[in-house]
């Protein structure tokens, strides 16, 4: 990475004089009223619920949901929750006015022991309903992978999104591009280039989610992208991820990179800018 670069990283880290630690939050620039869509795998729900935290912490409100579904240990998470067949403008805003952070989760089904997501219909509601607040919302899923490709119904972005935060887990670096570490690894293998069982690599991963259909699949116009390189505290050393964020930045869409620890006490290692 160029001095440039390594610089903004430093910055983040504290060089010069400046902080010691970022929040999450204020590493992505999010502010009251945005629209976040995390897509990805490696650590998006966690960052989901981090940010609804550090919201409240600083005196705003929350409401977290997901497009795709969600697991009731999640849901568990929230400090309340609303079934989106009870979500209404007074229900949504009292539970507000009560909790702070408040989770929207479509139908439960037990046999599966998850809920559904919300439409794009009742996220557009809950916006309107909601303006000050900012939206958090999971747009995909991984099947706990910390690498994937969307499938073509993937993500549910909704149009009011104003920033996508495309996640990788760092704990993929030096595995294989097969099934047992890569949700949809056929589907990477198609956006990267790179045959199936080849070894991942930062090349590999930015390729994927710099990609129009990978990690910049269905970006609103006018939204900002922050790419989210979780799990970086796995690493003896921090280089992939790195690399990672300087391939990553050729792409002129992409914003920042923001290195990770999400279940850290510091969860922002460095942030990578031009």
């Amino acid at each position: 990475m160029d001095p440039g670069r390594r610089q903004g990283a430093d910055r983040a880290r504290g060089g010069g004089g400046s902080r010691l630690t970022l929040t999450l939050a204020e590493a992505l620039g999010i502010g009251a009223g945005d629209v976040v869509a995390l897509v990805g795998g490696g650590g998006k729900t966690t960052a989901m619920f981090r940010l609804a935290r550090e919201l409240v912490e600083r005196g705003e409100r929350a409401l977290t949901t997901t497009t795709t579904h969600i697991f009731a240990a999640q849901i568990a998470l929230a400090p309340a929750h609303v079934s989106a067949t009870d979500a209404t403008e007074e229900t949504i805003a009292a539970a507000l006015a009560a909790h702070r952070h408040v989770l929207v989760v479509g139908p439960s089904d037990a046999p599966t022991g998850r809920a559904a997501g919300v439409s794009l219909e009742l996220f557009g509601r809950l916006r309107a309903w909601c303006p000050g607040v900012c939206l958090l919302n999971e747009a995909d899923g991984s099947r706990m992978r910390p690498f994937k490709a969307p499938a073509d119904h993937e993500p549910a972005t909704p149009v009011e999104t104003t920033l996508v935060v495309p996640v990788v887990g760092a704990d993929i670096f030096g595995k294989v591009l097969d099934a047992e570490h890569v949700h949809r690894p056929e589907l990477v293998s198609r956006l990267s280039g790179a045959p199936l069982g080849t070894v991942v690599t930062p090349e590999l991963v930015a390729r994927v989610l710099a990609h129009a259909e990978g990690g910049l699949k269905n970006v609103p116009s006018g939204a900002r992208v922050v790419a989210l390189i979780n799990k970086v505290e796995t690493l003896q050393d921090r280089e992939p991820a790195r690399e990672t964020a300087e391939r990553l930045l050729c792409e002129s869409s992409i914003e920042s990179v923001v290195l990770a620890a999400v279940r850290g006490d510091k969860p922002v290692l460095e942030v990578c800018t031009r």
